[in-house]
């Protein structure tokens, strides 16, 4: 018997058969069992490859806030958006900022674990970057805990997730460097935490540069101050159900040429597999949105009969 290939799992048998291929069974028995999972360098991606994110990211940072960036010194600039932080400041909106962003948004080992939480017509929220410098306070005693999901009081959460996210790490990640903090386990509660709920349960997420973190929406996490000179640099991928609003809309600004030059999942995660947010009187498109659909299932090899064939898109 052939585990995954049966009828009655049309999508979660092919998307199962994938992350066995990958090599990824222990991360999902992770993300289930802890809520967060680490990919190590050469894992998801070459090395060569977060090198070259972090690269076009010291480029972006510079060219948004006038200052040449130094990873060594801790050299930076600042830029006017909120929330407004003294210890690090967030850039927004790198997806079509270069081709290496978009891969990294498209790769298999990411998807693979993003689909297994939240299914194939899940879609990207935002990919954000977060340039970070030594400052002893940081988010303060409490860490800045808190779960990602958009869901709050008085609607439970529930046990499965609306949202998941992951991080491209591009420097170290230690305590001193001021690393990811997570609650392992808090997951499971099925709530966000209350002030300071978690502080004493929170551990350092160590992994060197190159490494793909990737958590369930309802982890509790935050950060550590960073005490060591230096940057630390990390870029977010931030995933949700197709039901809930993105951070950033991609939809109207994506070209046909980006859509051309990645694979067809890309259409999906960035909402155009969606009918509804038109702009004019003709209404909803939903030839268009169940062609993106079929294409990227197709691409997956997964069939779906929930999506009309291509002589039904009318």
């Amino acid at each position: 018997m052939e585990i995954g290939d049966w009828r009655a799992t049309p999508v979660v048998g092919p998307v199962y058969k994938r992350i066995r291929e990958l090599g990824l069974e222990q991360n999902i028995a992770e993300l289930d069992a802890f809520g967060f999972t680490i990919l190590p360098p050469g894992k998801a991606a070459p090395v060569e490859f977060t090198d070259r994110m972090r690269g076009r990211l010291l480029e972006v940072a510079e060219h948004r806030t006038g200052v040449k960036h130094d990873v060594e010194s801790g050299e930076h600039g600042q830029v006017n958006t909120q929330p407004h932080f003294n210890h690090q400041y967030v850039l927004y909106y790198l997806l079509l900022e270069d081709k290496v962003f978009q891969q990294a948004a498209t790769n298999p080992y990411l998807l693979a674990l993003q689909t297994y939480m939240l299914g194939m017509d899940c879609v990207l929220s935002s990919v954000t970057a977060f340039v970070k410098w030594r400052d002893e306070t940081g988010y303060g005693e409490t860490l800045g805990l808190h779960a990602d999901t958009t869901v709050k009081h008085p609607i439970a959460i529930g046990h499965e997730t609306h949202t998941a996210n992951s991080a491209w790490v591009l420097t170290d990640y230690t305590e001193d460097n001021g690393a990811i903090a997570f609650v392992p386990g808090s997951h499971q509660h099925s709530r966000h935490p209350k002030p300071g709920e978690g502080v004493a349960d929170a551990i350092p997420v160590e992994a060197p540069a190159g490494s793909l973190l990737v958590w369930h929406g309802n982890l509790w996490h935050g950060a550590f101050p960073r005490k060591n000179d230096g940057l630390r640099l990390v870029v977010t991928y931030y995933f949700n159900r197709s039901y809930l609003q993105v951070q950033e809309d991609y939809r109207h600004t994506v070209t046909p040429e980006i859509l051309a030059d990645n694979p067809k999942r890309l259409a999906v995660l960035l909402g155009l597999g969606h009918p509804w947010g038109f702009q004019n009187s003709n209404g909803p498109d939903f030839s268009s949105a169940n062609r993106v659909l079929h294409e990227a299932y197709e691409e997956a090899g997964i069939h779906n009969v929930a999506i009309p064939t291509p002589g039904d898109f009318k």
